[in-house]
Formats: C-alpha cells, sequence, structure tokens
C-alpha cells in the first residue's frame, strides 16, 4: 500500500482533543517534581525538584541512551539466516562476523531512552553522563548521555534551607515521591492552553520555544519602543503574524513583538502535553495562536496517569491470520508501558506513552495507523518506532518459548 500523502494523512486525523465541563476558577497543579536528593556525602534535600532550570513536572520526559539491549541475543537465529550484502551488514543494523553478530551497533541504532519523570522512582549517577534508573515497579536500567538531562546541575526547594543548585558530581542519587506536608512551595504554575494550528485545535499544557513552561516564565521580544519581557501569567494570547507576533494582554491591550526567538519562525517549537494522550510538539510553520487559559478541574492531578509501570503485553495478528499472544518487546527495545512511542506526521512530532495506546497497525513500510485507548485515531510515520525502519517485534508466548516479527510480517498489534 503506497504511503500516504501528509495532507491525506491528516484528512483522517481527529484532530479536536477536548476536555468537557471546564472550570475556569483557577486551581493550582500538584504534579511536580517532587522528592530527596542524597549527595555523595551522605547530605540530603528534600523539596520540589527542577531538572537544571528545565523538566518540573511529573509529565515532563527524561532523556537519555541505553547502555545494553539484552534483547538482541534472541535474534542470533534471525540474523544468521537474513541475507546480508557484500560488507557483512544486515538490515537490522548490526555488523556480521562469520555468521553471528557481535554486539555493536550503528550509531542510527543506538537505542534511545524517553520516560516520563512520573513513572521514575529514582535516578543514581554513576558517572560524569551515565546513570543507574529505577521505574517504579523496581526495574533500573543503565543510560548513557543522549541528552541534557545527564550531566547538569539539579534544582530543589529545600523545605528548610531554600533553593539548592547540586552540581552533578555531587549527586549520589535522586529519590521521588509524594510529598507528606501539603501545601508545599514549588517552582511555579504550567501554562495552560489552547493551541489553534493548520490542523486543528488542541488544548492541554504548554512548553514554548521547547523552553518556557512556568507563567513566572518570560516571553521575549522586541517592540517598536525597545525591548520587552512578558511574563506569561500577565498574557492572554499569543498570535503569529508576518515576522513576528501580537500579544493579547488580560485587558484587551495587544502589542506586537519581534527580533526573539520566542515571537519569530526561529522559534524551536511549541509542545502541547495532552492529559492520557501523549505531547506534541507544533513547529511554527503549523502554529497560529496560543490561547491561554486557568487549568481545567478534571486535569489538575495527573496521578492517575502514573501507575506502577508493567511489562507491554498484547497480540501479534500476522497478514496470514495467525495470532500470538504474550509479553512484547516492540522495536527490539521498548518492554514497558512507560516507554515512548515516537512518530511524524506533516512535521508534528507526537510522543505517546505505550500505556496509552490500544492498537498499531502498519499500514506501509512508511507508516501505520495507531489507536489511542481514548478512541482518537493518529496516522505516524516516518520515525524507526512506526516504519519499515522498525527493528522488529519479540513475543514471548510462554516461559522459553518467543517468536520474532518484521515489520511487514504485522498485520495488527493489540496492546492488551
Amino acid at each position: 500500500m503506497k504511503y500516504l500523502s501528509k495532507a491525506l494523512v491528516f484528512f483522517f486525523l481527529v484532530i479536536n482533543f477536548q476536555f468537557g465541563g471546564l472550570n475556569l476558577n483557577a486551581q493550582s497543579y500538584n504534579c511536580y517534581l517532587y522528592g530527596s536528593i542524597t549527595t555523595v556525602d551522605g547530605d540530603v534535600y528534600e523539596g520540589p525538584i527542577r531538572w537544571n532550570d528545565e523538566e518540573v513536572f511529573l509529565t515532563d520526559v527524561f532523556n537519555s541512551e541505553k547502555i545494553e539491549n539484552p534483547y538482541l541475543k534472541y535474534l542470533d537465529k534471525e540474523i544468521r539466516d537474513d541475507k546480508y550484502n557484500g560488507k557483512g551488514k544486515s538490515r537490522y543494523g548490526f555488523e556480521v562476523s562469520r555468521g553471528n553478530y557481535r554486539d555493536v551497533q550503528y550509531a542510527k541504532y543506538i537505542r534511545k531512552f524517553e520516560c516520563r519523570f512520573g513513572d521514575i522512582a529514582s535516578i543514581s549517577v554513576t558517572g560524569e553522563k551515565s546513570v543507574n534508573l529505577e521505574l517504579k515497579t523496581g526495574k533500573f536500567i543503565n543510560l548513557s548521555g543522549g541528552s541534557n538531562d545527564l550531566g547538569n546541575k539539579v534544582w530543589v526547594l529545600d523545605n528548610e534551607l531554600g533553593l539548592m543548585k547540586i552540581d552533578w558530581n555531587r549527586i549520589d542519587v535522586v529519590n521521588f515521591f509524594r510529598p507528606s506536608i501539603k501545601p508545599v512551595e514549588n517552582f511555579g504554575e504550567p501554562i495552560y492552553g489552547k493551541i489553534t494550528s493548520t490542523i486543528g485545535e488542541f488544548e492541554g499544557f504548554i512548553q514554548w520555544d521547547h523552553d518556557e513552561r512556568l507563567l513566572r516564565d518570560k516571553l521575549d521580544g522586541w517592540s517598536r519602543d525597545g525591548d520587552i519581557s512578558i511574563p506569561f501569567s500577565k498574557i492572554s494570547k499569543i498570535q503569529k503574524i508576518e515576522r513576528g507576533s501580537r500579544i493579547t494582554l488580560p485587558s484587551g491591550r495587544q502589542l506586537e513583538l519581534k527580533s526573539s526567538n520566542d515571537v519569530t519562525r526561529n522559534n524551536r517549537g511549541i509542545i502541547v502535553t495532552i492529559p492520557e494522550v501523549g505531547r506534541i510538539d507544533f513547529t511554527w510553520e503549523h502554529f497560529l495562536s496560543l490561547e491561554l487559559m486557568p487549568i481545567p478541574q478534571n486535569v489538575v492531578t495527573c496521578f492517575s496517569e502514573f501507575k506502577d509501570s508493567d511489562r507491554l503485553y498484547g497480540k501479534i495478528t500476522t497478514h496470514n491470520d495467525k495470532t500470538y499472544e504474550g509479553v512484547i518487546v516492540y522495536d527490539l527495545d521498548e518492554a514497558m508501558d512507560s516507554e515512548i512511542l515516537n512518530g511524524l506526521n506533516d512535521k508534528l512530532d507526537f510522543s505517546i506513552p505505550f500505556r496509552n495506546i490500544k492498537k498499531i497497525e502498519p499500514k506501509s513500510y512508511n507508516y501505520c495507523l495507531v489507536e489511542l485507548k481514548n478512541g482518537e485515531n493518529l496516522f505516524l510515520g516516518d520515525k524507526t518506532d512506526v516504519s519499515g525502519k522498525n527493528l522488529g517485534i519479540l513475543i514471548f508466548t510462554g516461559s522459553e518459548e518467543f517468536q520474532f516479527f518484521k515489520w511487514e510480517d504485522v498485520k495488527v498489534l493489540e496492546i492488551l
């Protein structure tokens, strides 16, 4: 089946993610990072946590790369039977020597790790750019590099001392848990609003220019009368105009700002996090406007989104209509429902936790249909998770029994 044009893909995309019963009274969001930082000398600081002036909420994402992949050993027979080119390279991206694979992967096959902070129990520092990350289930994953989430300062609003910015090499372990005393001071309230784009309206928590995510953060730009920095708490609407943006204040007063990446096509992207769905990263090309709104009462808490991580479990139906049910390893990598599926559609970057996915149905080499548990349907492609670049799916049907399926073998994968 030929890959649908991106315009046609979005024709099928249900784009109006809305929440009913909005309460426009101001709400206090309680899904911020909280826990303790223990230093190499045993000192402990407890309070709200911020990851180097960036991630601050449970729904924010921790990024790195996996050091090892325990599932490669199950490919041994598949790799021996596969057809290699003259240089001894397989379609899976592994080097091959005398019919056996060596545990070496090319750069484009390095397995990235993404997980929301709300699914993490602890992060132990093991090196300048490496950690041992513990999920809430007690599963540990060794990670190294991959982003600025490793190697930088970690902030904590200690309940007695106030703000501490702790150097990475001073940290032994960061433990995450809920505060025992409420209310507690935090780093600020999130930006919430409705984005109007070229393909529809989307409502959720906002990360502006891949940076500003708190109402106290400031939007920078140049007006005809000079430089201006406006806290998001004092903004009602941001509307894209030629070579800049029109800013509307709650009073109705308007001004035009230019010459800053915050308000021009140099903007790195606007991320909207939609509860029970995932994240969408909008390019400036698709962005039209942002209307800031109070947080609806039905999304003030996010704790229901962060149940203990489970192994991926599902059912695969092949093109010859055979079915197999068991524990899933997706793309020879993702094995937990807290991990994240990534896909593109017309330059929009979707990041969806597997626990929010009901079904994945390959449509061609380049894209697939992803059905969410809330009933929404997305056509996603181009990235490894959602195209023929996928390294394959393992399914363990018994304690020692497993099947391996290439992308082109799978008719549909249902996550149960």
